[in-house]
């Protein structure tokens, strides 16, 4: 089976409903040719001003619909609306002159509700919600005068995780504490402007901890990244009876999470390409061997990654 020909077949769908600006779109969002395009989209001028849709090109399903005050779709100025691969929504809001203003919503891939704040002027006002993929709650945020505010993170078991003072640019302030997952403080941080003046760190059983070499750290795979991309190049292989009419390669887009003991979670396929590619792709990743997890104040954290997978036709 062939298949080099799906991209401008589907492309075709697009060009043929209307007038419009059309740009295509690689799988990093730079622009370039039809067929390497991953993504498609139109801007048009309407009464309200751009109007911009971007879609994915081989499902055909919107990623982003949006109205812009300019032609080069730089200011938003109106409603937005942003979708994950598999349709469900991720963002929806509206824009004043390039700056938020009123509710603000954010979802997690499985259409829970991740976020939601209420903007004035591009600032969060009154209060902002978080929550986990789960349905806990993650963080808030409550402004208690013009200039401050107080938030609050927990763990998505509902155990506390943090809390602290924001200034009204959301940089930190004062006095920070952070907790392991067993409630005892991880570290106490003290915060001028945004800047870490001090800490204290502490394990799980709440003394005092000399070592600080590894208090922050991201996710690693053993050996380091170079090890992981040789070790997906060595899973990957190209799926039987499928070709391109010429030579060209595959880039599907996974999403994933490392969690707090190292191991491949939640795992999804952020940018399709084909259910061949795709199940390939995303059966490697989560076949992963353990990671290092990521420690963020002195405690081990969940470390969110996407991964670009990347198929080479055979000669």
């Amino acid at each position: 089976m062939k298949i080099y020909h799906l991209l401008p077949a589907l492309l075709l769908c697009y060009s043929a409903t209307a007038q419009k600006t059309e740009t295509f779109y690689d799988y990093y969002w730079k622009p370039c040719g039809a067929e390497e395009a991953r993504y498609f989209g139109t801007v048009e001028k309407t009464d309200s001003g751009w109007l911009r849709n971007d879609y994915y090109v081989s499902t055909k399903r919107l990623q982003m619909q949006a109205l812009y005050e300019d032609e080069a779709c730089k200011i938003q100025n109106g409603n937005s609306i942003y979708y994950y691969a598999n349709g469900y929504a991720s963002a929806t809001g509206r824009y004043v002159h390039g700056k938020r203003e009123g509710v603000c919503i954010s979802y997690h891939s499985n259409g829970m509700i991740s976020d939601s704040s209420l903007f004035h002027n591009g600032l969060v006002v009154d209060k902002r919600f978080g929550w986990h993929p789960n349905g806990f709650i993650s963080d808030s945020v409550n402004r208690i005068n013009d200039s401050t505010c107080v938030e609050v993170g927990w763990f998505d078991d509902g155990n506390l995780a943090y809390a602290g003072y924001l200034l009204n640019d959301n940089k930190q302030e004062g006095k920070w504490k952070y907790y392991h997952h067993n409630g005892q403080l991880s570290s106490v941080e003290l915060y001028a402007h945004g800047k870490l003046i001090s800490a204290g760190y502490f394990d799980e059983s709440g003394k005092p901890q000399t070592d600080t070499s590894s208090v922050n750290r991201e996710s690693n795979f053993k050996g380091g990244e170079a090890a992981w991309i040789r070790w997906l190049e060595k899973k990957l292989y190209w799926p039987a009876h499928l070709e391109f009419t010429t030579p060209g390669s595959v880039t599907v887009g996974i999403s994933f999470v490392i969690d707090e003991n190292g191991k491949v979670t939640d795992a999804e396929v952020s940018m399709p390409f084909h259910d061949a590619f795709d199940k390939i792709a995303l059966n490697i990743i989560k076949s992963s061997p353990p990671w290092q997890p990521a420690v963020a104040h002195n405690r081990k954290v969940k470390a969110y990654r996407r991964q670009p997978v990347t198929f080479v036709q055979p000669d």
